[in-house]
């Protein structure tokens, strides 16, 4: 799925929006994003899915961007709404040059499914 996604990435257009993505890191934790998206196996290329695609909200001073099935519905990642719902990544700053502090899947919209 991940390569998929990467060669759908190349042709998007909206992939110029995000400019340079890079990761906030806590002096205490390093390489605290690193580690989360591999236990939770999150790709890089489902983090800019999320950024160009996702809900965006502000929560507690940081900016989210939620995947769900309405956000991909009319877009190329549409076959892939069941894999990335629920993807929430966290930002100090949004799009361009998105600052990225950590990723999850949020269990309350990924259980939530809208046909």
């Amino acid at each position: 799925m991940t390569q998929e996604l990467r060669l759908i990435l190349e042709g998007d257009l909206n992939l110029t929006k995000l400019g340079c993505i890079s990761t906030v890191h806590n002096p205490k934790d390093l390489n605290h994003l690193e580690r989360r998206q591999q236990q939770r196996g999150i790709s890089n290329p489902m983090i800019k899915v999320a950024l160009m695609y996702g809900d965006r909200q502000f929560s507690h001073g940081a900016l989210t961007f939620t995947i769900t099935d309405r956000k991909l519905k009319h877009t190329p990642y549409r076959r892939f709404v069941d894999a990335l719902r629920g993807l929430r990544v966290v930002c100090l700053d949004g799009p361009p040059n998105a600052k990225v502090m950590t990723a999850y899947w949020h269990q309350k919209t990924k259980r939530r499914v809208h046909r």
